[in-house]
């Protein structure tokens, strides 16, 4: 038996006139002394309204009663919208402030802290202040389901007939907290309890005594529950229903979601897209009903979520479908006996998604101001992707946004390759939430203006590597991309840098093994890229100027360049800004060819540096290493040492300082670009790897430990890297 006491030095019971702006003429209720009944002739009206009535809704419902629904505008209001003719009443929007419903029933409560006010939004009068110092947790009818949060007791509080406040504590209950409720019937609150052990168990607590009727055993947290005369229906796992016979004890579990609706007589059977049921497949979403007496199978909409109770056995859903769009539909039985879901409020939006707005930049230049792509679609989406697409190479790549509103872009194409200058198509694809409909598809084109850096042979602002094969191919690998090489493949976390199996170089041009030696200066000659030159068999110095993405037919420089041995070029060695040019001859002299910027006559005569250079094997003129004045020099002697030669800024150099041993390990020795320290990092191949060094800025260790590299592609072709 409970124990009911009335309390009036803990509760006060305030008639209070609220004011609530409405859109129709109207009081607000207060609320019904039991759980409530719809009037006279409610259920009808209710049913005449889905039938017959279409009005705009825009947002979300909360729950539902006989005569109408409490939901939530797109602009944070709440509101109770009633079926019969779609007039609403709005409640304030107060800080603080929340709003709860009464599944079945037309009640509604306002809380702020413990204050509840309770409306009846069907019956009529003044709503009805309850202070209560307990933590509500579900409203059933119109008593609220509340916990003793200092003892964890349940109790029931309502109003008696004579105005006071009854507070009864419900008896019966398993050991265990309260953990979740389920007020899916009035008169009826399901109460899921947790042991200390996790054994979870449902127990139906009678509203109207409040003694716990019935108890039954779950062993896992249930999402959903629901009561009826003779069934109990709970979520044994997700996306399953266990459905047990009230009498008899004796139950199933069913392979899908499912509601008892339309008088006991039909499963309501939702889930995700492509729904089985009983072997057959439903395309979409849709609600399906199934009769428990025939086996019929009736789907409804083309997108259905659970629906939420009306108290006569009907239904309030959530969905759509392609041809009427969004809305709220009241799934019923028509005169025939058939179920029937017409809609009742339009969410004037469509079902499908749609890509209302998608803003990428017409100008990419990467300087972190204009690479954000955004969007906006009709309804939420699963994630977007835009695919761009270099127009000139047909290079690609494809980012993804999973939570965000926007894409940012950072320069790079698949693989690790810095995005070229150029046109570019794009493609955006935002996948619905829903599952349903197709993805939403939007295309364009931009356009990338990053311009130009040192080394860069495939006019994408990045350093780049050049590679002669045995047949005379030319190739420019991207740096980025051979360093990307070397990023582990065993990181699975989110922000892992990308790894590069199988780079893929852009081929610059064919039958370029007529030379003998080749070297990259820079801009010689005012071109849109960094030059190459190269001598051939005869002893001939060639000069081919670069044009974005491709070397120009070469032209002559001069000839008696036979008596070179090593040539390299790169560094800005006199301080005027332009790529120089050094050689060493046959008997160890060092030469310096001053550049001229003009590419009819690109060197200046031929300057003495100095002998003795016979005994270096590797020559390269990578840059700035340790900020002196002008370029500086690397060179490796035959031991396998490496010398840093520190640029006096005038095609000299300071004396020889060590950099260190093993050198000897590598074939090819090349600079890699700049860093975020200002100097030059250097990439290095040899047989059997490779590996980059990072700049320091120092001159007494002026580059980090090796970083190892797999050779990139079949490095048994290669002939040169420079």
């Amino acid at each position: 038996m409970s124990r009911a006491r009335v309390r009036t030095s803990r509760f006060r019971l305030t008639a209070v006139a609220v004011a609530l702006a409405a859109t129709t003429a109207g009081t607000l209720a207060g609320p019904a002394t039991a759980a409530t009944a719809p009037p006279a002739g409610a259920g009808e009206v209710a049913r005449q309204g889905a039938g017959d009535a279409t009005f705009p809704f825009t947002g979300g419902y909360l729950t539902a009663g006989p005569s109408g629904f409490l939901g939530v505008r797109t602009d944070g209001v709440h509101v109770w919208t009633r079926y019969a003719d779609g007039s609403s009443t709005t409640f304030p929007n107060s800080a603080g402030v929340t709003y709860r419903g009464a599944a079945g029933a037309d009640i509604v409560v306002a809380s702020e802290g413990t204050r509840h006010t309770v409306h009846d939004m069907a019956g009529g009068g003044e709503p009805v202040v309850i202070d209560v110092p307990y933590r509500l947790h579900e409203v059933n009818g119109s008593t609220l389901v509340m916990v003793d949060t200092a003892t964890e007791e349940l109790h029931l509080v309502s109003r008696a007939p004579g105005g006071e406040v009854v507070d009864r504590e419900v008896t019966g209950l398993p050991a265990g907290v309260p953990w979740t409720f389920y007020g899916s019937t009035p008169g009826t609150v399901v109460v899921e309890t947790s042991a200390p052990d996790f054994d979870f168990r449902l127990s139906l607590v009678d509203v109207a005594t409040a003694a716990t009727v019935e108890t039954y055993q779950t062993g896992w947290h249930s999402g959903f529950a629901q009561v009826t005369p003779d069934r109990l229906l709970w979520e044994p796992r997700y996306g399953k229903t266990r459905i047990v016979d009230r009498k008899t004890k004796q139950g199933e579990t069913l392979p899908y979601r499912a509601q008892i609706v339309l008088g006991g007589d039909w499963l309501a059977i939702t889930g995700g897209p492509d729904l089985v049921v009983d072997g057959v497949t439903y395309s979409n979403r849709p609600i399906v009903l199934k009769s428990l007496k025939d086996d019929r199978k009736i789907p409804l909409l083309d997108l259905a979520n659970q629906g939420t109770p009306l108290g006569d056995g009907t239904l309030l859903l959530a969905g759509g479908t392609f041809a009427q769009g969004r809305g709220l539909f009241h799934l019923s039985l028509d005169t025939s006996g058939t179920p029937v879901a017409p809609m009742i409020a339009d969410g004037q939006r469509p079902l499908e998604l749609v890509l209302e707005r998608a803003h990428v930049p017409s100008v990419h230049r990467f300087d972190g101001t204009d690479s954000r792509v955004t969007w906006q679609t009709s309804d939420s989406d699963l994630g977007v992707s835009l695919d761009l697409t270099h127009v000139a190479t047909g290079r690609t790549v494809s980012l993804w946004s999973y939570y965000d509103t926007f894409i940012t872009w950072n320069g790079y194409l698949d693989q690790v390759i810095g995005a070229y200058n150029g046109a570019y198509t794009w493609k955006m694809t935002a996948l619905p939430a829903s599952g349903v409909g197709p993805a939403a598809v939007k295309t364009g084109t931009t356009t990338v203006d990053r311009g130009t850096a040192p080394r860069d042979f495939n006019d994408n602002a990045h350093a780049d590597a050049l590679v002669r094969d045995s047949s005379g191919n030319l190739s420019a690998y991207d740096i980025s991309q051979l360093r990307a090489m070397g990023n582990s493949p065993d990181c699975h976390e989110e922000g892992c840098p990308p790894v590069v199996r199988d780079p893929k170089p852009d081929v610059l041009g064919t039958g370029w093994n007529t030379y003998t030696l080749m070297a990259a200066p820079g801009d010689l000659g005012g071109s849109a890229a960094d030059d190459i030159v190269g001598r051939d068999r005869d002893g001939v110095l060639w000069l081919h100027q670069s044009e974005r993405q491709k070397p120009l037919p070469r032209t002559r420089i001069g000839g008696g360049w036979q008596v070179y041995n090593k040539i390299t070029g790169g560094s800005d060695l006199n301080g005027d800004g332009r790529g120089d040019l050094l050689a060493t001859d046959t008997s160890g002299v060092l030469w310096f060819y001053a550049s001229t910027g003009d590419a009819k006559s690109p060197f200046k005569a031929r300057k003495k540096v100095g002998g003795g250079w016979g005994v270096y094997n590797l020559l390269t003129a990578p840059g700035n290493i340790a900020g002196a004045a002008g370029g500086d020099l690397l060179a490796r002697d035959t031991a396998g040492t490496l010398w840093l030669y520190l640029g006096k800024g005038d095609g000299t150099f300071t004396a020889r300082r060590k950099v260190g041993g093993g050198w000897q390990k590598y074939t090819h020795i090349i600079p890699a670009g700049g860093n975020s320290k200002g100097v030059a990092d250097l990439y290095a191949v040899g047989p059997a790897g490779a590996a980059s060094y990072s700049g320091r800025n120092s001159t007494t260790r002026p580059f980090e430990p090796a970083h190892a590299l797999p050779l990139p592609g079949d490095s048994t072709r290669f002939r040169t890297f420079f």
